[in-house]
């Protein structure tokens, strides 16, 4: 088994609540054997020189989508499959980066990413993954367009893969096992809509938005509209008209 053995950090201690140097890691495998205050004596390891940075426990975030690329949820409908795994896996690759090694997904990644991840296929944290986030019809998890009807095939875009819709307690318990098989960690069940909702009424979410914005844009006007003017002053109608003589009209 692989031995690593960490030198020259700052260890930060979390039950301290700061850092402390002069310490030595041992890792072997994936467990930590060993931390000491003193110097410590291997045959047998893999020497890696930290050059004085913070050696720390990795973080974890219990709510991430790493399927979810997009900030409108819509705009997920036009991405394949495909794009999709690419952006999640740039996305693992910089939540490692920033020091997670643990994530709960809380809706569309699948086992497939999970698998991914664990053999080290895709650079990422540790995923722990719901699958298909389940919905009611006409809710949050409800991808479908006013013009759709029927059921969505789930497997052609990022939307309707991450998310699914069942109604009453035998779908709901059918589509909760069907995540269960795929080998899912948690259930995602949302009982409503929300404003992140992929095709929520959004006409009227926009028209109260823009009655709530248009006071701030008079008190805050740009500065085209707040530089000084001119005054010109309106020439009255009496001097915009030409003189002329009375005119008389004949009977």
């Amino acid at each position: 088994m692989t031995i690593t053995h960490f030198k020259n950090f700052e260890m930060l201690d979390p039950e301290a609540g700061e850092l402390r140097g002069g310490h030595e890691l041992v890792v072997e495998g994936d467990t930590i054997r060993e931390v000491s205050s003193k110097p410590v004596k291997l045959d047998n390891a893999s020497v890696v020189d930290c050059g004085g940075r913070t050696l720390m426990p990795g973080l974890i975030d219990s709510h991430v989508h790493v399927v979810l690329s997009e900030v409108v949820i819509r705009n997920m409908e036009s991405v394949p499959l495909t794009l999709m795994t690419a952006r999640a896996a740039e996305l693992m690759r910089r939540m490692l980066d920033r020091g997670f090694t643990s994530v709960r997904d809380t809706g569309g990644a699948d086992w497939g990413l999970r698998e991914a991840t664990d053999k080290w296929l895709l650079a990422g944290p540790r995923l722990f993954i719901a699958g298909r986030a389940i919905g009611p019809t006409g809710g949050h998890s409800d991808g479908r367009r006013r013009t759709d009807f029927g059921v969505r095939c789930q497997c052609c875009n990022a939307l309707s893969f991450s998310m699914g819709v069942a109604d009453g307690i035998a779908e709901v318990r059918r589509a909760v096992r069907e995540e269960m098989r795929q080998g899912c960690d948690q259930v995602k069940i949302m009982m409503s809509g929300g404003v992140a909702s992929p095709y929520d009424p959004l006409d009227s979410l926009q028209s109260r938005r823009a009655k709530w914005w248009r006071p701030l844009r008079r008190r805050a006007p740009s500065a085209a509209m707040s530089a000084p003017t001119p005054i010109r002053r309106r020439r009255s109608r009496a001097r915009q008209m030409p003189a002329c003589a009375p005119s008389s009209t004949a009977t």
